[in-house]
């Protein structure tokens, strides 16, 4: 019997936006998720997963599933056959062979019991059902040929069927030929066989899979709103109409017109289930009308299980990642709303007090009696954590530990335990305590876990565990996106709406954190490290030493802090500043970050401006040298070339901005030309967008100037920074009008440099 399969895809990527700086990620790439429908069982009901993608309905289903969840009629089979024969030999029949491949010398094991064991009966009625299945497929010809004569034998077959259905006495096989004959007579739009036969062969005495399948068709004959009460049942207890009774049936139902049909409290609880599965929004309301009715209810744990994943994506994904909880697309698109570090948090300690009101609920439940006892308890843990109730979380782990530590959610329960024992922990005092070390280890390779693991000491204000945990979720510092990569956006301003996403954890290091910060993580590096445990979570920081030490001292050169920034590029050797800024070795970082000209003497697009009198590789220590050099010089009044020192240090400020050649010295990443893209998050910001030192080092080199002509060239300087082009020069032409002309390009700066004496 063919399976039947409704694809219905919502192309959510239609809402794509691109961003100047990029890819941004959204939906299930940064959906946080710890209890994962599959951990449950819950195969059945995968089209109402809650999946941000496809706005809570997926019915994309892998052959896994089908292992899970065998199907109705399968199992069947199997029961027929005294479970003689395996569940993959009644598939491999049912689903990939034809009528043909029925007969004694057939090499299927189903086929072969049924003639060895003379049920002559059942070979009749598969051969009944390939033959129906033939049928069915030519009305699926798209080009519709021979439509006359796949009618006529369409007809025929039916006919035949009732016949056959009519004088079987056999009751099980006479159900089986009566779904038959309704799917057929469906097909060929008989409404009134399908209720006659309906209503003859099947009543809710016996309500097993024939009877659900064929209710399916024989809803579609119905009229009146009492319909809605026949979809609910089949969502609520047939899995392979589940989906198409959602599909063909929810656009027009009603839950308060169904509720009037309802003969029963069953009935009453599958109507609140079916409108539960079309809630993206909260459902505890309807959870509980379902427990009133039928606590014994078999979807009632799903949607219980659905609720949790609802208030992970609510909870998790903005406390951990700052990105809106997946489903809501309409602040994330919105430019005019103004989402921060600060509103997100807000969101999500209002959804944790939702979490509570569902947690309220959880306990006033006898987990024991429910038909997925799991579900229920390892929900509570998960509720409990996410409420910050971390003693009575702790408590019901090692509960759950001792009863269900083979189940497959044993492994995210785990993960709650690392974490809450992480949290449960005093501001400024949190560790990673010895009792997760192991749990850390196990789950390396899972990435959301690390990262939340990483939040969380990083929100303690342990951000050296923090970041070592971080640096596990990725690979080089090259960077690179990967889909499996977690995605997050900060700031250092928490009431900021400039946030930046990140992947790397060097870049979000790059981004968020002061100097200060960076050195405490710098100093326990060095210091070495003992355990084993330790070496394992710190090995990629490790490796980047070097690279974090060049971004302490980049860091120190932001905040101005030049004699700590030296002191940190000369820990750096030789070979660093070889293998990563010249032009032959690339090192990590690559061409985009080697020095093609001197910050002092040179300018882009500009030849032969100073004289190189200093031969060397430039890199950030012998620019950070100079710089220190050429201010203690310039400060000096015993020094008669004091505008000169000025003037050179006014050029390396210029350079070391957006505009310049040498941004690499404040910068892991550069978008000139976006003036109006200020990011305060680095402390800098200002005055790399607006070079206020190149200005007063000019302004210094003008009042220590000994020539007019020089003088000029300085006032033509300051114009230049600030407008970041070479047009003419309001200062020159108010003070030095007879020097315009000559000003008015760059091939006179040469000979203007030189007239400074």
């Amino acid at each position: 019997m063919k399976k039947f399969l409704v694809f219905t895809v919502l192309l959510v990527s239609s809402f794509y936006k691109s961003f100047a700086c990029g890819y941004s990620p959204y939906g299930e790439d940064v959906r946080y998720c710890l209890f994962k429908p599959d951990f449950f069982n819950y195969a059945q009901y995968k089209s109402f997963f809650y999946n941000a993608d496809l706005w809570g309905f997926d019915y994309g289903r892998n052959p896994q599933d089908y292992k899970l969840n065998v199907d109705s009629n399968i199992a069947d089979w199997y029961n027929y056959a005294d479970k003689k024969v395996s569940l993959d030999a009644i598939e491999e029949f049912n689903f990939n062979l034809s009528y043909t491949d029925i007969h004694s010398k057939s090499d299927n094991p189903f086929i072969k019991y049924l003639y060895q064991n003379n049920k002559t009966s059942a070979i009749a009625y598969l051969k009944m059902a390939k033959n129906c299945e033939m049928v069915s497929s030519d009305t699926e010809d798209v080009w519709e040929r021979n439509q006359d004569s796949n009618g006529k034998g369409k007809v025929e077959l039916l006919n035949k069927i009732i016949e056959t259905t009519n004088k079987e006495q056999n009751q099980y096989f006479k159900r089986k030929y009566a779904f038959l004959t309704i799917r057929l007579a469906y097909y060929s739009g008989r409404n009134d066989i399908i209720k006659t036969v309906f209503e003859t062969n099947f009543n809710k005495s016996k309500r097993d899979y024939l009877y659900y399948w064929s209710l399916f068709f024989y809803t579609f004959t119905k009229s009146n709103p009492g319909y809605m009460v026949d979809v609910a049942n089949l969502m609520a207890n047939s899995p392979e109409k589940s989906y198409a009774s959602y599909y063909y049936f929810h656009h027009d139902f009603k839950i308060q017109e169904a509720l009037k049909y309802a003969k029963s409290k069953e009935e009453k609880a599958n109507i609140y289930a079916y409108a539960s599965v079309q809630k993206v929004d909260k459902n505890l309301d309807f959870l509980k009308e379902i427990y009133e009715n039928n606590p014994k209810s078999q979807i009632l744990g799903f949607l219980l299980l659905r609720e949790v994943n609802k208030i992970e994506d609510w909870v998790y994904t903005p406390y951990y990642t700052n990105y809106n909880p997946t489903s809501d697309y309409a602040d994330f698109w919105n430019d005019k709303i103004k989402v921060t570090t600060e509103t997100l948090r807000n969101r999500s300690e209002s959804d944790r007090l939702y979490a509570k009101e569902v947690l309220d609920f959880v306990n006033t439940v006898d987990a024991d009696k429910m038909q997925n006892p799991i579900v229920w308890k390892a929900s509570k843990i998960n509720l409990q954590f996410i409420t910050r109730n971390y003693t009575d979380c702790l408590k019901n782990i090692s509960l759950f530990e001792k009863k269900y530590q083979s189940e497959k959610v044993w492994g995210e329960i785990e993960k709650i335990k690392a974490l809450c024992i992480t949290a449960n922990q005093e501001n400024g005092k949190a560790i990673i305590k010895p009792e997760i070390e192991s749990i850390i280890l196990k789950y390396k390779s899972d990435e959301r876990f690390v990262f939340a693991l990483g939040r969380e000491l990083e929100f303690k204000g342990n951000i050296i565990d923090g970041m070592a945990l971080l640096s596990l979720i990725e690979g080089t510092t090259d960077g690179g996106y990967n889909t499996d990569d977690v995605e997050w956006r900060d700031n250092r301003i928490k009431t900021s709406g400039n946030l930046q996403e990140f992947y790397r954890y060097f870049d979000y290091l790059d981004f968020v954190y002061s100097a200060k910060d960076l050195q405490t993580i710098v100093n326990r590096l060095d210091k070495g490290f003992n355990t084993q445990f330790q070496k394992e979570i710190y090995f990629k920081l490790l490796k980047d030493k070097d690279y974090l030490k060049d971004l302490l001292g980049t860091k120190y050169l932001r905040e101005n802090q030049l004699k700590n920034a030296l002191i940190t590029f000369k820990s750096l050797d030789k070979k660093y500043w070889d293998d990563n800024y010249n032009a032959w070795e690339r090192g990590e970082y690559g061409d985009v970050y080697v020095f093609d000209q001197n910050p002092f003497y040179d300018f882009k697009h500009t030849e032969n401006f100073i004289e190189h009198k200093e031969k060397y590789i430039v890199t950030k220590l012998a620019v950070t040298e100079r710089i220190i050099k050429y201010t203690d010089l310039a400060n000096d009044v015993k020094i008669k070339d004091r505008d000169y020192y000025y003037f050179l240090l006014a050029n390396c400020y210029y350079n070391m901005s957006d505009y310049g050649n040498s941004w690499m010295m404040r910068r892991y990443n550069s978008y000139g030309y976006q003036s109006n893209n200020q990011n305060e998050s680095y402390i800098d910001e200002i005055e790399y967008r607006n070079k206020i030192k190149a200005v007063t080092n000019y302004k210094l080199a003008y009042k220590n100037a000994k020539t007019n002509k020089f003088k000029a060239l300085c006032l033509r300087m300051m114009d230049y920074v600030e407008k970041n082009e070479y047009s003419n020069s309001k200062r020159v032409n108010k003070e030095f009008p007879e020097f315009t002309s000559d000003l008015s390009g760059c091939e006179s700066l040469e000979e203007y440099f030189k007239a400074r004496r």
